[in-house]
């Protein structure tokens, strides 16, 4: 593909937003294929575009292009069985029979990544200003931005008031509810196509939510995704600096300089395939099916019965949410009585 024709399909490609990396040649040590100069176009789906070698330097560099992507920083890669380290290079070694050395830089376009802020809080509304002034292109759930104003940021129709009217979905999502509908904004969150969810919650109440979520059905795979608290503890207080510590942790876990926190801080807990998460143990009282919390039904602050049973709540906004999904929530109430922890002799 000639250069005229790379930048065809380069323009194409941000016209759609369709996320790519320019490659090019940067230096070559013969004997090899590539020259010097030479460009390609490496899309998020692996295709390559022109030439910058043969087949053996063309696998690695799709690999490296596609991370150069995920990952939104330039990378300069060699090929070489010099064994000499180079500061701030990507050094792999050359599969070439030639045993050549080739030199290249990679760097994205195309790859402004979408945060989806969820909540009508001080501190969403904080975190997606924040995240527009380190490159994201933030999108307030439709509950904070007026329909106007929505339009208005992403150039879209007047009456496009809802992040689904967007030509591809958001990258990350940001739960910044603080007690507002926190269960139904992670749960879209997570069924969403967002890399990371990222929630502004305490460890305590996180684990409460991840209970909530196995419950509704949510795999440990994909709880797996889930970032709580949202970013490091930098003794955050007010609502700006608990989203300025929520878009570091964003600006973290985009740069890959941040492990999962699904079982706690730093600990990594993906389930191993093909083996079913920790199941939910109930030990007394009963377990609110909306939030996941256990509730002892004596104080319980809400209550409803359904089909023979006595549902108890920690707030009336879920047993508002209850009524609403009744279907939903009885099925997770019939999956919690199967976990319930034998009783001793049974």
């Amino acid at each position: 593909m000639s250069t005229p024709e790379l930048l065809d399909l380069a323009r194409e490609l941000m016209r759609q937003a369709r996320p790519h990396a320019w490659v090019t040649v940067i230096a070559v040590k013969p004997p090899s294929s590539a020259y010097l100069g030479a460009q390609a176009v490496v899309e998020a789906d692996g295709s390559l575009h022109g030439w910058v070698g043969g087949g053996c330097v063309q696998s690695v560099v799709k690999a490296t292009a596609l991370r150069v992507i995920a990952t939104g920083q330039a990378q300069r890669l060699r090929l070489s069985n010099s064994g000499d380290p180079m500061d701030d290079v990507d050094v792999q070694p050359m599969q070439c029979a030639s045993n050549g050395d080739v030199e290249l830089f990679i760097q994205p376009a195309a790859v402004t990544p979408r945060l989806r802020v969820y909540g009508n809080t001080p501190a969403a509304r904080a975190a997606a200003w924040f995240a527009r002034e380190v490159g994201f292109e933030a999108l307030l759930d439709s509950a904070v931005a007026a329909t106007g104003e929505f339009a208005a940021t992403f150039g879209l129709p007047g009456d496009a008031a809802h992040v689904s009217a967007l030509p591809a979905p958001e990258s990350y999502a940001l739960v910044a509810t603080q007690g507002d509908g926190d269960e139904a904004a992670l749960e879209d969150a997570l069924q969403s196509p967002a890399r990371g969810v990222l929630v502004v919650a305490s460890r305590r109440k996180a684990e409460r939510l991840r209970a909530a979520m196995r419950l509704r059905g949510i795999a440990e795979e994909r709880l797996a995704d889930m970032h709580a608290p949202a970013g490091p503890d930098i003794g955050a207080t007010t609502p700006g600096e608990i989203a300025l510590a929520a878009v570091t942790g964003l600006v973290a876990l985009r740069h890959g300089r941040r492990e999962s926190t699904a079982g706690g801080a730093g600990e990594e807990t993906r389930a191993e395939p093909g083996k079913a998460g920790p199941p939910v143990q109930i030990a007394t009282g009963y377990v609110n099916p909306v939030c996941g919390a256990q509730v002892d039904p004596s104080t319980a602050l809400s209550s409803l019965t359904m089909e023979g049973q006595t549902h108890y709540f920690c707030c009336t906004g879920c047993r508002e949410e209850f009524e609403r999904h009744p279907g939903k929530y009885l099925a997770i109430g019939a999956r919690m009585r199967l976990t319930e922890t034998p009783k001793a002799g049974a």
